[in-house]
C-alpha cells in the first residue's frame, strides 16, 4: 500500500478511535447525569410518599379523635338531658298533686342540669376555636400574667386555703397572651381541685431549663397522678375523680393550646399522694 494511503488509513483510524472515545465519555457522563436525575426523582417521590403517609396518619388520628369526641359529647350531654326530662315529669306530677314543697327541689335539680349542659357546651365551643381563632403573639411577662390569673382565682384559692408561690424573675414568653392565660388558669384550677385532704396545700409556678428549652410548670402537693393515668388525663372529659368540679375538659384545652403554640405538655408525678408537676413548653 502506498505510504500516502497508509497515512490516510492511520488518520481515519485515529479519527474513528477519537470519536469512539468521545462517544464513550459522552455515554459515561450521560449515564451519570441520568442516574443523578433518577436518584433525585426517586428521593422526591420517597419524600412525597412519606409526606402523604404522614398526612394519612394525621387524618386517621384526627378521625379517631373526632369519633371519640362525638361519643364523649353525646354521652356527657345525655346525662343532664335525662335529668331535665325526668324532673320535668316529676314537676308535672307535683303540680297536679299540689305538692309545691317538692317542686322547689325538682326545679333546683333541673336548673343544675341545665347549668351543666351550658358549661359543657361553652367548653366545647372554647376548645373548638383553639387553632382557628388566633390572637397576635407578643412578648408576655409571665410574672405579670400569673399575677393576673391568680387574681381571677382569688375566691377558689381563699376557699381552699392554698398558698401559691410564683418564682421571681420568670423569663418573658413570646405567645398568644390570652391563650397562655387560659393554660395557667386551667392548670391552677386543676391543682386546686385535686389538692385532696392536705393540711398545708401549696402550689408553685416556675420555670426550669432543659437542653436550652424553657419548661414552665405548675407544681402542687396534692393527690398526685398514678403513672398509668398520666397520658389519659389530657383526653377530653377525662377526670381522675368523677365527683370533682369542672367538666373534665381543662387539661384537653391546655394540651390543644400548647400544641398550637408548637410546644408540648406532660405531667410528672411519683404516684398517688405525692403531688404533681404539670409542665409545658412553647415552640
Amino acid at each position: 500500500m502506498p505510504i500516502g494511503d497508509e497515512i490516510l488509513t492511520a488518520i481515519a483510524l485515529a479519527c474513528s478511535l477519537s470519536v469512539g472515545v468521545a462517544a464513550m465519555f459522552m455515554l459515561f457522563f450521560f449515564n451519570r447525569r441520568l442516574k443523578m436525575i433518577v436518584n433525585e426523582k426517586t428521593a422526591n417521590l420517597e419524600a412525597e410518599l412519606v409526606e402523604r403517609k404522614k398526612r394519612e396518619d394525621d387524618l386517621e388520628m384526627k378521625n379517631a379523635e373526632l369519633e371519640r369526641f362525638a361519643y364523649t359529647v353525646s354521652h356527657d350531654l345525655k346525662s343532664p338531658i335525662i335529668t331535665i326530662k325526668g324532673f320535668t315529669g316529676a314537676l308535672e306530677k307535683d303540680l297536679l298533686k299540689g305538692n309545691y314543697e317538692r317542686m322547689t327541689g325538682d326545679l333546683k335539680r333541673v336548673s343544675a342540669a341545665a347549668d351543666k349542659m351550658s358549661d359543657l357546651l361553652n367548653d366545647l365551643l372554647q376548645i373548638s376555636t383553639v387553632g382557628r381563632v388566633v390572637n397576635t403573639s407578643e412578648a408576655v411577662d409571665m410574672n405579670l400574667l400569673a399575677s393576673d390569673v391568680l387574681a381571677q382565682l382569688a375566691g377558689p384559692l381563699k376557699n381552699s386555703a392554698v398558698k401559691v408561690t410564683v418564682q421571681p424573675d420568670l423569663p418573658k414568653l413570646f405567645c398568644d397572651r390570652k391563650r397562655i392565660a387560659e393554660v395557667l388558669q386551667n392548670l391552677f384550677e386543676n391543682a386546686i381541685n385535686y389538692m385532696g385532704d392536705q393540711s398545708d396545700p401549696k402550689i408553685l409556678f416556675g420555670v426550669r431549663v432543659e437542653s436550652g428549652v424553657k419548661v414552665f410548670f405548675v407544681q402542687d402537693n396534692g393527690i398526685g397522678v398514678d403513672p398509668k393515668y398520666q397520658q389519659n388525663i389530657f383526653g377530653l372529659f377525662n377526670k381522675l375523680d368523677a365527683k370533682s368540679s369542672g367538666t373534665g375538659i381543662g387539661l384537653a384545652l391546655v394540651k390543644r393550646i400548647v400544641e398550637v403554640h408548637g410546644g408540648r405538655v406532660w405531667v410528672e408525678s411519683d404516684g398517688i399522694g405525692k403531688g404533681s408537676r404539670f409542665c409545658f413548653t412553647v415552640g
